[in-house]
């Protein structure tokens, strides 16, 4: 027997044997309970049993029960209770009571061999001597645990693996549901008093970031304050029911501005990224992925159902394959997109479709099956080869036929019949090709996968060139060029008109061309019987404009070389020449064509294929060709994923929705509901939020996320102050404020930061759409931060300071406090260009020192200043005044007051929701 088969039978032997790649006999299943087993030891010692429970029953979790737990049993073998310890596997008890050195289970996590060492290589470090030290001398002690020591939950009863049902709401009828819930659960812990509401202008405020990421102006702070003052006259008035708050909350949902605030969170979550490269060599997403970005402003304008978003984004090319203004929103996928490889890339497209909509963690089953939810690595690859066939193309757009300059990314079946194979190990150097696998979903969610049924597309999406605007965009540039010429010509000098005459021919020539080829391409989609006339002809129009640029080629050669005559330098002159005569070689060659027989004529493009390496080098291989048949596959999966019926999917979108409302999360691993991740702080609250997500409101859509939004809003829960003072049994009680006994206050994100500066100083530029604004634009631009590039190599430094969003993954940012954020307030062009503008504004009637105070606080913090603030202030304007010119700065007429306003945009309250 061979020294490796000998290492496998002594694995095997002691029952602690975990090899990767899905070896056959490994079992993903929840083990029978077994008899109880009798531990040694009358009368274990208190201290013995306090150290079972705090050290080695949590030291066992952590390191062996992934492999031998209720989720795996490796060679038979249990370690989440002492008795199955001591039952142990197929070789019998992993310890012996009272014996360590007679222990398997001490000898394997203690060999010198380390591929006899348990956790295997990779699977984990080494036990450290303390852990070894305590494993010891708990087996020392006789292995003592609890009599009523319980195995491991079986995996598939996990809370966010079970169906969502909708709990009854506590508390009196028609409260709130969001307090009923949190009422409930304050009470459980003893917690009577909570924060009161805040006062109305931080309410106001609040809203304001929060749903359209901008601060009220001081004429809206005022306008919407008296509103309140009236008792809702407004309101009646209009014969509304609701008071001053709903009608705030209902007129931001309905202000085109939180489509874009809120389209920035959705980004964060669905990896947003302009391309990105090497120069100008594409490597990562899409140069034009930008109209995904205003797809996704757009559908949150029109509270397009999450579930909808959610189908279009996955597969709106097998739903909607006629609808370009939908297939854009397969940015989603095209943004994946990798020019060398295609392992990352489906890599990448698992891992977040998994983490994105389902909180799952599907990319820790590559290459084994996962070590805490029950997932095999099949069903890993089986959900990779929903997107095995997809690829990416550019899309003519209106008005611009160069998919160099603009076109729609988007993604289509290229490859319908690419396999998929488990990758050994994750190698993807050792596909395992004896066993192609096919799509699939992992079963224990309960629900399942519709039949994936092939798509038979429209001639349009296949043949993109059909769309009207494709062979309009072809004329409607080469119109302008003709138009163009014949200007040039009018104001062209007597010398130079033979050159700009055979310009003006040339386009005249390229226009015809073009009309003959879509007249040609148009006969032959309607089986026209002169198409093969119309082909002819267009040939011969292909041929005179090539004819006619080869003319105007000579022409341009014999003006260089007489220009170059006067040259004394002999190169110049030989190098003109050769010019020429390669111009006159390339117009005969061309009159000759004009006669030769039969030919084809290019197509006009509709679309092109996104190459890759790993596919095409752009010599031997052909393009991917569009099939006029998609797979289907995406399509199932999208139905799957957004069935009412799934577990996972709208918790984990209520989930981000209250951590961007009220600051924290309802569970904590944003991307993770597995068995490794948070359980909920609240799981009733959450299950009825996701319960009321699918359903909707009374009288709207399923799925509404901004009925999700005004359900939050509205809470007391989210109206409470953000102080502490005055409840300090709650702080004790729950320091973590885990039970909401008051408002989290939040920190602006970068995008809101920047936005707001602007915003006050009324120089923000809130006009939807377009391509993105690049870096060297970036510094003197007006746009909203949303319209930024952001990709892994450009994001704007001011807003990676306030912990911009991460462009490989962000499901939830970073939150920091540094000193560079202070410095880029300070010192940041924006900052000072605003301040200077907002106390110009603020002092434009001649208001004195006091009335200017107020207003500033007003316009910057949207709050009064106290009379301690307004105090210091006062005396900062004076003693600003007393220094020489060149020591204050700033921007006349009167640079004390840009200062003050500069200084409020670097106060706390300014970059912070209270």
């Amino acid at each position: 027997m061979g020294h490796g088969a000998v290492h496998v039978v002594v694995l095997v032997a002691v029952g602690m044997w975990y090899a990767c790649g899905g070896i056959p006999g490994d079992s993903l299943h929840a083990a029978d309970d077994s008899p109880e087993a009798t531990v040694a030891g009358d009368a274990p010692s208190p201290a013995a049993l306090a150290a079972y429970a705090r050290f080695v029953r949590p030291l066992l979790a952590r390191r062996c029960q992934a492999c031998h737990g209720a989720l795996a049993q490796q060679a038979g073998l249990r370690l989440d209770t002492a008795a199955s310890l001591l039952a142990g596997g197929h070789s019998g008890p992993a310890a012996s009571p009272g014996m360590p050195a007679e222990s398997l289970l001490l000898a394997r996590v203690t060999d010198a061999d380390p591929t006899e060492r348990m956790p295997p290589p990779g699977e984990g470090e080494p036990l450290t001597e303390e852990e070894v030290r305590e494993i010891r001398a708990w087996i020392a002690a006789g292995c003592p645990a609890p009599a009523d020591e319980r195995p491991e939950a079986d995996p598939r009863d996990h809370w966010a693996f079970r169906p969502v049902e909708r709990p009854a709401v506590p508390g009196a009828a028609g409260s709130h549901p969001i307090d009923g819930f949190l009422a409930a659960a304050r009470a459980r812990a003893g917690i009577a008093d909570v924060a009161a509401e805040a006062p109305p202008g931080v309410l106001v405020r609040r809203l304001y970031i929060d749903l359209i990421g901008l601060p009220p102006s001081p004429e809206d702070l005022a306008a919407i304050l008296a509103d309140r003052v009236a008792g809702n006259a407004a309101g009646n008035a209009a014969g509304g029911t609701e008071g001053w708050y709903e009608r705030l909350v209902d007129r931001l949902l309905a202000d085109p501005r939180h489509a874009q605030r809120w389209a920035r969170h959705w980004m964060d979550v669905w990896r947003y990224s302009d391309w990105w490269g090497l120069g100008d060599q594409l490597r990562n997403s899409s140069p034009h992925i930008w109209h995904w970005r205003d797809w996704i402003v757009e559908s949150l304008a029109a509270d397009l159902p999450y579930d909808e978003m959610v189908r279009l984004m996955l597969a709106a090319d097998e739903l909607y394959p006629d609808d370009p203004a939908r297939v854009r929103a397969t940015g989603f996928l095209a943004r994946n997109w990798f020019l060398f490889n295609r392992t990352p890339w489906l890599d990448e497209t698992v891992e977040h479709v998994g983490k994105a909509f389902l909180g799952l963690t599907l990319n820790c089953a590559k290459c084994h099956d996962h070590k805490y939810d029950p997932l095999r690595q099949e069903d890993h690859y089986a959900f990779r080869a929903f997107f095995a066939p997809y690829h990416v193309r550019h899309d003519v757009v209106p008005g611009e036929p160069d998919t160099d300059r603009d076109a729609m990314a988007r993604v289509f079946d290229g490859e319908p019949t690419a396999p998929t194979y488990l990758l050994v190990r994750g190698d993807d150097a050792r596909p395992a090709k004896d066993r192609p696998i096919a799509p699939g979903v992992p079963a224990v969610f309960g629900v399942p996968l519709p039949l994936i049924e092939p798509v038979s597309l429209p001639p349009r999406a296949w043949q993109p060139e059909r769309q009207p605007w494709a062979i309009e965009a072809h004329r409607a540039v080469a119109s302008a060029r003709v138009a163009a010429a014949e200007a040039a010509l009018t104001a062209a000098a007597a010398d130079e008109r033979p050159l700009v005459e055979a310009r003006l021919g040339a386009e005249r020539a390229g226009l015809a061309a073009i009309d003959a080829r879509a007249t040609a391409m148009q006969a032959g989609w309607n089986a026209d019987d002169a198409a093969s006339h119309l082909a002819q002809a267009a040939v011969t129009a292909e041929r005179e404009s090539a004819v006619a640029r080869a003319r105007v080629a000579v022409i341009e050669g014999e003006r260089a070389a007489a220009a170059a005559g006067g040259d004394d330098r002999a190169h110049a002159v030989e190098k003109a020449a050769q010019k020429l005569a390669t111009a006159r070689a390339a117009l005969d060659e061309a009159v000759a064509a004009l006669t030769a027989p039969g030919g084809t004529f290019t197509p006009l493009v509709g679309a092109r294929w996104v190459p890759t390496r790993f596919r095409y080098s752009g010599q031997d291989d052909p393009p991917i060709p569009f099939p006029d048949t998609s797979t289907g596959r995406r399509r199932a999966l999208a139905a799957w994923i957004t069935d009412p019926r799934h577990p996972l999917t709208p918790r984990v979108a209520v989930n981000h929705l209250w951590l961007r409302h009220m600051g924290r999360p309802l569970v904590a691993t944003m991307f993770d509901f597995g068995r490794k991740g948070a359980a909920p702080t609240h799981p009733d609250l959450l299950d009825w939020l996701a319960a009321e997500l699918v359903a909707g409101p009374p009288d709207g859509s399923p799925w509404s996320l901004r009925h999700l939004h005004r359900l939050i809003v509205t809470s007391a829960a989210y109206r409470m102050e953000s102080s502490a003072a005055g409840l300090e049994p709650a702080a004790e009680r729950d320091p973590d404020n885990a039970l909401l006994w008051r408002r989290e206050p939040v920190r602006l994100e970068a995008q809101v930061v920047r936005d707001a500066v602007l915003a006050v100083a009324g120089l923000l530029d809130v006009s939807p759409g377009g391509p993105p604004v690049p870096p060297d634009r970036q510094a003197e631009s007006r746009r909203r931060s949303l319209y930024f590039t952001h990709s892994d190599i450009s994001r704007n430094p001011f807003l990676v300071v306030f912990d911009d969003a991460a462009v490989k993954d962000c499901y939830r940012r970073e939150e920091s406090v540094v000193p560079q954020q202070a410095l880029a307030l300070s010192h940041a062009a924006l900052v000072h260009e605003a301040a200077a503008t907002v106390a110009r504004r603020l002092s434009a009637d001649g208001a004195g020192d006091a009335a200017f105070v107020d207003r500033a606080f007003i316009a910057v913090l949207a709050r009064p200043a106290d009379d301690a603030e307004r105090d210091a202030c006062l005396g900062a304007l004076e003693r600003w005044r007393r220094l020489p010119d060149e020591a204050v700065g700033g921007t006349p007429p009167d640079p004390a007051r840009g200062h003050l306003v500069w200084a409020l945009f670097n106060h706390t309250d300014f970059v912070t929701v209270r």
